[in-house]
């Protein structure tokens, strides 16, 4: 079991370091591009919702380019991590058929591939986003100290979703057409380039039951407001998600003796 287990994680390891070599394969940047596309990311986000429709991250006061820009790069690091798995994950299975059909594969592995490339990445998207608080902002308080306490969940959030999207892609292909619009749906209705104040009181339900609203408000708290996260709110997301991932492996390994007659 031991050994089984041991050859998993290196096997894991192993495709998670071809996908990302493979991902700035031939490209000119290299390795440069995670970084270059967040920050060309966060400069279009803030010059459309801080310059052009100037949003109010501080109604008591005027805020200046670089708070707007942090707090929007406080919403968009969880979000993009989690579009990313959205977005990846329904072609997981369907572009590699000869794992399914002609090898004895762990096909399980390869959602939780992809998780753990998107992983990486919001690594250094986060990273970026804590220089720029140390830098631009009021510095890094303790309370950065809790931020592994939102990425736990966040990543059992996107284990779940890989999983299901790993699955269901096989058996609807349009999957992977529809991911994108449905990841930009879930971005516009929490606040990820706007603040929950701005919110209308008849929608505030339904950014409020958001699962990304929750990271995204636990990224703020942690990085840019010094505030801890609440433990109560920490164990119930954890539950929550880790119970979301069980019920996608489940549904994952369920389905998957019907890959190979559907590939």
């Amino acid at each position: 079991m031991r050994q089984s287990l041991a050859q998993h994680w290196w096997l894991g390891l192993s495709l998670t370091r071809r996908d990302l070599a493979q991902r700035y394969k031939e490209t000119a940047l290299g390795a440069l591009w995670p970084f270059l596309y967040g920050a060309l990311l966060l400069a279009v986000f803030t010059f459309v919702f801080s310059v052009v429709l100037r949003v109010r991250w501080n109604p008591g006061g005027e805020a200046g380019p670089a708070e707007g820009a942090m707090m929007i790069m406080g919403g968009l690091v969880p979000y993009l991590f989690v579009a990313e798995t959205m977005t990846r994950t329904p072609t997981a299975i369907v572009s590699v058929p000869n794992f399914v059909k002609k090898i004895r594969f762990p096909l399980a592995l390869l959602p939780a591939v992809a998780v753990a490339s998107a992983t990486v990445i919001l690594g250094i998207n986060t990273t970026l986003l804590a220089a720029a608080v140390a830098v631009f902002g009021d510095g890094l308080s303790l309370s950065v100290l809790g931020l592994p306490l939102i990425v736990a969940p966040l990543v059992l959030f996107a284990l779940g979703i890989a999983y299901f999207f790993s699955a269901l892609g096989v058996f609807f292909r349009d999957l992977a057409q529809f991911s994108p619009l449905l990841a930009q749906l879930i971005m516009f209705l929490a606040p990820v380039c706007y603040p929950p104040t701005a919110v209308p009181d008849a929608f505030r339900n339904v950014i409020h039951w958001n699962p990304i609203t929750w990271f995204v408000d636990g990224y703020r708290a942690t990085l840019l407001e010094g505030r801890m996260p609440v433990w109560s709110g920490v164990v119930e997301q954890i539950l929550l998600w880790a119970v979301f991932a069980l019920l996608g492996w489940l549904f994952f390994q369920r389905t998957r003796r019907m890959f190979g007659d559907l590939l």
